[in-house]
């Protein structure tokens, strides 16, 4: 408790800086002035793939939050693709030249190789197949067996780049392909994966995802990674405290708020009421808790 309210002052401070930035819109905000540079030395991270998580680089080592920075290495190459990564076994030279016992990777691949299909969703399988052989080099190599993987896919693209209105349907069904591939693979404990094709959707737009999110018609911007990354499902794979992601969802509804207060609002008290929840659930195993060891120590004084 004590440390989410250590986090307020932080929210507090930006929020007021943003209301008095006036125009120019959320996503112009630079928050650069907050982030602690100095790199915590547990919770490592290792970006393998493709140009979503090269980008992502900037970002990443503030994935807990402004105030908490992970030491991370970006060895993603912009246009790869999972077939370019299984065969030349790029993820076996990442581990073994390794700068950290990494503790977490993202892996991002399989947009490429469907793009370059030009959204042949035929070749959905050998992707996949692909990508669970990169999954299990990351394993084998690993000088951490207790190393977490992280893949999560691909947003919906902003523009209709696979054509006739399909772009949704197929980005969809390309990734439920590769999710049900990774879970059934041998590695498949080593691996969370959920869906984020549908987290940037705006309403009217035939399943295609909110421009205001991405920099071109497939690569998030900024503001992209920020409310990608301060998604509860993120922040839990990366260990994020509750402290944590409260910070990072609460700079992210202020700074989107800028261009929509309802998005602020709603953000906000989701958050709160999460939080609340989260507190009196905490409490209440605390109270279980003690309830069975004053049972426990009753009955050992009746016994005795």
């Amino acid at each position: 408790m004590k440390s989410i309210l250590q986090s307020l002052p932080l929210l507090l401070s930006i929020t007021t800086t943003v209301s008095a930035a006036g125009g120019g819109g959320g996503a112009n905000f630079d928050y650069s002035q907050y982030i602690n540079s100095e790199p915590t030395t547990e919770g490592s991270i290792l970006l393998l793939g493709d140009s979503w998580a090269a980008i992502a680089g900037d970002y990443a080592a503030n994935i807990c939050g402004l105030s908490n920075s992970r030491l991370v290495t970006n060895d993603a190459q912009n246009g790869s693709t999972a077939n370019d990564w299984a065969e030349k076994e790029t993820a076996v030279q990442s581990m073994e030249k390794g700068e950290y016992d990494y503790e977490y990777v993202w892996l991002s691949l399989g947009g490429n190789d469907f793009l370059d299909a030009k959204c042949d969703i035929s070749i959905s399988d050998q992707v996949a197949e692909d990508i669970v052989t990169v999954i299990g080099q990351i394993v084998d190599n690993s000088p951490n067996p207790d190393i977490k993987i992280l893949y999560f896919g691909y947003s919906v693209p902003s523009v209709d780049v696979c054509g006739n209105g399909q772009t949704a349907q197929l980005f969809e069904e390309q990734g439920a392909i590769i999710f049900n591939a990774i879970k059934s693979s041998a590695y498949s404990d080593y691996v969370t994966t959920f869906d984020i094709s549908e987290m940037f959707v705006k309403w009217g737009t035939n399943g295609l995802s909110d421009e205001y999110y991405y920099y071109d018609e497939i690569h998030l911007n900024q503001m992209g990674y920020l409310h990608l990354f301060s998604s509860y499902k993120v922040q839990r794979f990366f260990g994020c405290s509750a402290a944590q992601t409260i910070e990072l969802k609460g700079i992210s509804a202020v700074v989107e708020g800028k261009d929509n207060p309802a998005h602020l609002a709603g953000t906000v008290i989701t958050t709160l009421v999460g939080l609340i929840m989260g507190i009196i659930a905490l409490v209440m195993v605390v109270n279980f808790i003690k309830n069975k060891m004053r049972a426990r120590q009753s009955e050992n004084l009746l016994g005795a």
